[in-house]
């Protein structure tokens, strides 16, 4: 699980924001650096506008980090699709036509059906 900081907003990180979505920015390393070697990757820990922080919300992002490591062995890793398990074409390794069919880009090699 990955603790992310950011100065900006979340809207700032939206599918529409200017800071493009925080999924597709942290794509390369959830999927690329964890994933691919095997590790389970679970969602991030995202704490926005992170230069604005008082004495409440320090102490509401330590009791949502203190939550989050509590339940890790529980959390759901992100379902990212597996290379050999028939979702992919061999040895192209791009997505079957079946498979997200319509879709493009990171969320594409999520299984939302998992």
């Amino acid at each position: 699980m990955l603790v992310v900081t950011t100065g900006g907003w979340e809207s700032h990180h939206s599918a529409r924001g200017i800071n493009w979505p925080l999924d597709d920015l942290l794509f390369p390393i959830h999927h690329g650096i964890l994933h691919d070697p095997g590790f389970d990757v679970l969602p991030p820990l995202v704490v926005y506008r992170s230069s604005r922080m008082d004495d409440m919300r320090y102490s509401d992002i330590c009791g949502e980090l203190g939550r989050r490591l509590d339940t890790l062995a529980t959390t759901p890793p992100i379902p990212y699709r597996q290379q050999n398990r028939g979702d992919y074409n061999i040895p192209a390794l791009a997505l079957k036509e079946d498979v997200a069919p319509g879709m493009t880009g990171f969320a594409a090699h999520v299984a939302a059906d998992v």
